[in-house]
């Protein structure tokens, strides 16, 4: 995928997000350090636009896990509504057999 350049607005709160992740002496700065080197970028210019490009990027990532993991947590909540639903009948089916039984 080409680069293109965009122009986005920063408001207040947006500016000062940028800016802890901007400071060298904030933890928030170290983390994003440590995520970008592992993801293969590189934050220590320091400028307004790499930080802001590895923040989006971690970011989405984030959002791209959390989406996963709603997935999959439906998914076994699904699982279980099945094994409930199978052991009701299998419940069902073993209580007319011993009532035949019983007979």
């Amino acid at each position: 995928m080409a680069s293109r350049r965009i122009s986005v607005t920063l408001d207040a709160p947006d500016q000062q997000a940028l800016e802890v992740f901007a400071d060298p002496s904030r933890p928030e700065h170290a983390t994003l350090e440590a995520w970008a080197a592992q993801h293969g970028l590189n934050v220590r210019d320091a400028s307004d636009a790499a930080i802001l490009r590895t923040l989006v990027r971690a970011g989405a990532a984030a959002l791209r896990e959390k989406a996963l993991e709603d997935g999959y947590a439906k998914l076994a909540e699904q699982s279980l509504e099945e094994q409930q639903e199978r052991r009701a009948l299998r419940d069902r089916a073993v209580k007319k057999a011993r009532a035949r039984f019983a007979e």
